[in-house]
């Protein structure tokens, strides 16, 4: 089939924002409410097997709370949650795009191709990051969230819902994401996947994926293939995409 789209994982895909974003936030939330945790980088590593902030609070204060009941750990996170998101909005526009990103988004948009971004995340996040980044907010077309569905990733549902909102078929649109939980929702969408393993995701299981690259590359910039075939021109561009979907 021929490509018609590229839609983008957020977390991780776009930007490091899970390290130098969200878990900072995370952070500051704990601070400002009053509460002694705080996440490293390895405890917050850990942590991103559950997809979903509300949901990774919720797991995290089960062990670190053991003595709240359900109901107390979920207010418990909804309110380190709100907080959050707000501190993200702060430091969001100020994260750098991973190599390639902007590029590819841009060169898309000249081809008349589709461009969206499918994400667990919420859209405040994903609005905070591209007033950063406006040249890259105008080539995204439409953002489907985590709080849009009623299942995160691992699911297939946030994909599902954007190929809807693109008026696309599985079969024409190509993903582009860092995680295992990523490349596992979009191919149960049935979409062909590029992976570019973020630093929390780098030693990840990507069976599955079309190939796997360092990172989408620049012309000056040339990425590293992992898996899969290796992009002619060095970096991912739209005639590579073409042929991981077409083949």
């Amino acid at each position: 089939m021929d490509l018609r789209a590229l839609v983008f994982d957020f977390d991780g895909t776009i930007a490091e924002t899970e390290r130098f974003g969200h878990r900072v936030a995370y952070n500051e939330a704990f601070e400002e409410l009053g509460l002694h945790e705080r996440w490293d980088e390895d405890t917050y590593g850990a942590l991103l097997r559950v997809a979903g902030g509300r949901e990774r609070l919720e797991a995290f204060f089960e062990r670190a709370r053991p003595f709240l009941d359900r109901t107390a750990r979920a207010a418990l996170a909804r309110r380190v949650h709100e907080v959050k998101r707000r501190r993200f909005d702060a430091i969001g526009p100020g994260l750098a795009l991973r190599p390639g990103v902007e590029r590819l988004a841009l060169a898309a948009r000249g081809a008349g191709l589709r461009v969206a971004i499918a994400t667990t995340a919420a859209h405040e996040g994903v609005e905070a990051l591209l007033r950063g980044h406006p040249a890259l907010a105008s080539a995204i077309e439409a953002i489907a969230a985590g709080d849009d569905v009623p299942r995160k990733k691992p699911a297939p549902d946030v994909y599902e819902l954007v190929l809807r909102q693109l008026g696309v078929a599985p079969g024409e649109a190509l993903a582009l994401e860092d995680s295992t939980i990523g490349l596992q929702a979009a191919r149960a969408a049935g979409m062909r996947v590029l992976v570019s393993p973020s630093g929390y995701t780098a030693a990840e299981n990507f069976t599955g994926a079309s190939a796997v690259l360092s990172d989408l590359g620049e012309p000056d910039h040339p990425c590293t293939t992992l898996h899969g075939p290796p992009p002619p021109a060095g970096f991912a561009d739209i005639p590579y995409c073409r042929t991981l979907v077409e083949a």
